[in-house]
């Protein structure tokens, strides 16, 4: 397990704090392609999730929720580092051999861990292609984690728990995640307090689920109800099929299901009252597969899109005596933004060694005020679809582009000039074709401003085109090459 030098972790605990007692305990759980308006409190016409609705009903709806990225790794690795993933070097989700999070960078695990707590993890990594030759959730501050290097279904192998190797585990996805936290939680030590992170599986594929959380929506009754679900639009490419319906919609409730599990153990171990509980999404819906029924509401994209479908995500938090219960946020909220948070909320004042994207938030979620931002949240996916693949918000404004030059601007995944290398095209390209929304007014980007409101067009493409820059100058320049072993002939 690595510790990082003294001159990266600077640890300070308040005197208020200073006591187990005073600090809560962290449960950090993130769905996996779960979109905006996959939950019945989120205003999804037929899915069942009473505890998830309960958790929202206790705690803070964010209507502003974001994952740091469309695509499932570097959101990953911007919620660990606070950081943009392409500063980090991860450009994609990991299906190249080159992509981690290296050990030079600084985890809410480790900020969380030195500041006096016990730290786990459990579920979906895929902050690199393996534990064999990329560091693992122990070398990144967590000291008792069960993991797989990519998404899992029912009864899965390629586990490992604390570096070894598991034969093939049974059980239901989320089942074995929240098992493994129970008997985790069960079994700490109480004299001090603890964070886990469940990084669930649901509801990416293999989309799956027990017939008894698909039963209740195999009925006309269902049918009737999801033709009113949008899907992103027009540029959203899907192929469902309508068998699949059910399926989807009882692997949201059986994930919902096994979360009221673990919420229950810790009503039952007297720990409610002091834990603070994150939910949250990774990515927008998925729209490819044949499984694909996840919406992002009334908002434009999906999964891999630089709209707002493709990274607006569910986002509940509660914290008793802290956040009043039945609230809901405006507040822009960034993956980036939790480990900052996070620290502030232990008491910690990390000595980061490389700079940090996000901002603390909890001013926000405590009492109610605004989040000064120095750095503009940004969302950049080399090969995203729907014609864009830059997009930066700063304030109710949100402004996209497109990395130029590349083979063809088309709603399909982009992609680089056939003589141009991918890394090239990542670190070389410039932007172009800029595009400017209100999104406090509009939403669903319906509404293109740059011809309307050209002073405001002008300053957030400087930016924009300054931060990116920056971004573009940090991230490491590797030689792209698959993860993935060729098949035998």
């Amino acid at each position: 397990m690595k510790t990082p030098p003294l001159s990266f972790v600077v640890i300070v605990v308040s005197s208020i704090l200073a006591s187990a007692a005073d600090r809560p305990n962290i449960v950090f759980l993130l769905a996996d392609d779960m979109g905006y308006g996959d939950l019945a409190c989120y205003g999804h016409p037929v899915i069942q999730s009473p505890h998830l609705d309960q958790l929202a009903k206790d705690g803070m709806r964010l209507t502003d929720c974001y994952s740091a990225s469309p695509n499932c790794s570097p959101s990953r690795t911007a919620i660990l580092t606070g950081r943009s993933p392409y500063r980090v070097g991860m450009y994609d989700f990991a299906r190249f051999k080159a992509l981690h999070i290296p050990k030079s960078e600084l985890t809410v695990a480790e900020v969380i861990r030195d500041a006096g707590y016990q730290t786990m993890f459990a579920g979906k990594w895929h902050c690199s292609g393996d534990f064999q030759n990329h560091p693992n959730p122990g070398d990144h501050g967590f000291e008792h984690w069960l993991a797989h290097p990519k998404n899992f279904g029912h009864n899965p192998g390629g586990f490992y728990r604390n570096g070894r190797a598991l034969p093939k585990l049974h059980g239901w996805m989320s089942e074995i995640v929240v098992d493994e936290a129970i008997d985790y939680i069960s079994k700490r030590d109480p004299s001090k307090p603890f964070m886990t992170m469940l990084w669930f599986s649901e509801p990416h594929t293999p989309v799956v689920a027990a017939d008894e959380f698909k039963r209740p929506y195999q009925n006309e009754k269902t049918k009737e109800a999801a033709k009113s679900i949008r899907y992103g639009g027009s540029q959203v490419i899907r192929k469902p099929k309508e068998e699949n319906r059910a399926t989807y919609y009882g692997c949201v409730s059986m994930l919902d299901h096994h979360i009221g599990w673990l919420m229950a153990h810790l009503k039952k171990e007297n720990l409610e009252n002091n834990t603070l509980v994150i939910f949250t999404s990774d990515n927008g819906p998925e729209h490819r597969p044949a499984t694909s029924f996840g919406t992002p509401g009334i908002l434009r994209g999906a999964k891999g899109h630089m709209h707002e479908g493709g990274y607006r995500v569910p986002g509940i938090i509660k914290w008793p005596g802290r956040i009043k219960a039945g609230t809901v946020s405006d507040e822009p909220v960034n993956g980036t933004d939790f480990l900052p948070t996070l620290a502030a909320v232990v008491g910690a004042k990390p000595n980061y060694p490389n700079k940090i994207d996000g901002a603390d938030v909890s001013c926000a979620l405590v009492d109610g005020k605004s989040v000064k931002r120095p750095t503009p949240m940004m969302w950049w996916l080399y090969h995203a679809r729907g014609a864009k693949e830059v997009s930066m918000r700063l304030g109710d404004y949100k402004m996209l582009a497109n990395m130029l030059p590349q083979k063809e601007i088309t709603v399909r995944d982009a992609a680089p000039p056939a003589d141009v290398k991918l890394m090239d095209f990542i670190k070389d390209s410039d932007l172009g074709n800029f595009t400017l929304y209100n999104l406090s007014k509009d939403p669903a980007e319906t509404t293109e401003l740059s011809a309307r409101e050209p002073e405001k067009f002008s300053s957030m493409r400087g930016r924009m085109i300054e931060l990116h820059s920056e971004i573009r100058a940090e991230g490491p320049y590797y030689e792209l090459r698959s993860s993935r072993k060729k098949k035998k002939k």
